[in-house]
């Protein structure tokens, strides 16, 4: 999950920095987008996202660029066509796959510097997204685990904001519908092909303030698609899955906020098994 009130409406000519520090356990590998069934792999993620709020023609937009460090271990199974064969991998660390995106909003999300964003009043707002995983991690095909992933991921998605109440005591629901496209691998572990179907994606956060300085929120994630074929075999790992979280937010001051996260995968018809642990702080100015 990508977590909650980052799709929010936020003034123009604003920046933010964000700090993150995530722990997984899981049987998907490190980018979270390829199921591997009788895995059991852990993973430490950081992230340092610098995000840039600005105007497209009055419309409202947003830039971020994160680098994502990590470590990867853990035991998977593997045919490389002799049967399969159990492979314990021990940590590896470095640097993984850098996330770019840009949002620009299409309905309800006009481009407002900060005096007229506190006097606007928010209705249904809806985002046009592009993002992309670029292939620079760590990565070699001599490993059946790694950080890097070898291939291009490209994202479109249409994130979508419903705001309730009213301030300070504010509700948000956020719709984040998605599909993820891949490139092929073609140096994967024990093969010379692989190949990803499209990865569909639906997150929800409903989050409300507690305080002015404490919110929580609900977050939901369902799953659907992504089976990869090896060298022209299917690998019968297509997702179809439901993860649950909850989370909570503190704003310590107007520009610092702390936000902690706990997730699993609630339900699924894929074998899949995950649960993370994600913590957050931002900075703004």
């Amino acid at each position: 999950m990508e977590g909650p009130r980052l799709y929010l409406l936020a003034p123009v000519d604003m920046n933010v920095l964000v700090g993150t520090y995530m722990s997984m356990s899981s049987n998907f590998n490190f980018a979270g987008t390829i199921l591997i069934k009788d895995a059991d792999i852990s993973s430490d993620v950081g992230v340092l996202t610098y995000m840039r709020y600005f105007s497209i023609g009055g419309h409202f937009a947003q830039l971020w660029v994160a680098p994502v460090w990590g470590s990867v271990s853990g035991t998977v199974e593997f045919d490389r066509g002799n049967g399969p064969e159990i492979f314990h991998v021990p940590k590896v660390s470095g640097l993984a796959d850098s996330y770019v995106a840009m949002r620009v909003g299409l309905v309800g999300a006009p481009a407002l510097k900060i005096p007229e964003f506190m006097k606007y009043q928010q209705g249904f707002q809806l985002h046009a997204l592009v993002s992309a995983y670029v292939p620079v991690g760590s990565y070699s095909s001599s490993r059946p685990l790694n950080i890097g992933t070898n291939r291009w991921t490209v994202r479109f998605g249409l994130p979508m904001v419903v705001p309730f109440g009213t301030p300070p005591k504010s509700t948000y629901l956020e719709i984040i519908p998605s599909v993820s496209v891949f490139t092929d691998n073609d140096d994967p572990f024990g093969a010379d092909i692989r190949e990803q179907d499209p990865l569909f994606s639906l997150e929800s956060h409903l989050s409300h303030n507690f305080t002015p300085k404490l919110w929580g929120s609900v977050d939901l994630r369902y799953q659907n698609g992504g089976e990869t074929v090896t060298d022209g075999v299917p690998d019968d790992n297509r997702m179809g899955q439901l993860g649950a979280g909850l989370s909570l937010g503190y704003s310590i001051t107007p520009a610092w906020m702390l936000q902690a996260t706990y997730g699993e995968i609630v339900a699924a018809n894929d074998d899949s098994e995950g649960r993370n642990l994600r913590l957050r702080l931002s900075y703004a100015f």
